[in-house]
């Protein structure tokens, strides 16, 4: 079985690679994914939709350092993690946030997001609570 770590690595090459279904294939069904602080995916219907927009961005990932803390079947993974690339109008961009985002095996031993927020405490600020 692949370590935490190992699954986020191949699921940012996946990202990375613009392969969508590979990516779909991290998050439960009704999985919750924070678009940006403030907007919400739930389901993978939405957040299908959202990885739709970010593959028209080239977009770069990798994680800069990560932290797993977990009990049996569930882990808190906390991250750093960069991401570059262009935006639909030719605009390039650069981020770096601190995610945490939550874990649970499966009963066939693959580990898939239920709570993906990449942007972490800044979701703090808005003003949208789940």
């Amino acid at each position: 079985m692949k370590s935490l770590d190992s699954v986020v690595e191949d699921l940012d090459a996946a990202v990375n690679r613009k392969d969508l279904e590979a990516v779909l294939s991290y998050y439960e069904d009704d999985a919750v994914l924070v678009m940006e602080p403030g907007r919400i995916a739930q389901g993978i219907a939405e957040i299908r939709g959202f990885f739709k927009v970010v593959f028209d961005m080239n977009i770069n990932a990798r994680q800069l350092s990560t932290h797993v803390l977990q009990t049996e079947d569930v882990a808190l993974f906390t991250s750093k993690w960069t991401a570059e690339g262009t935006l639909p109008n030719g605009e390039a961009f650069s981020t770096e946030n601190v995610a945490t985002s939550v874990f649970r095996k499966g009963e066939d031993s693959q580990w898939r997001m239920i709570i993906d927020n990449s942007f972490g405490p800044a979701v703090l600020d808005s003003n949208t609570h789940q």
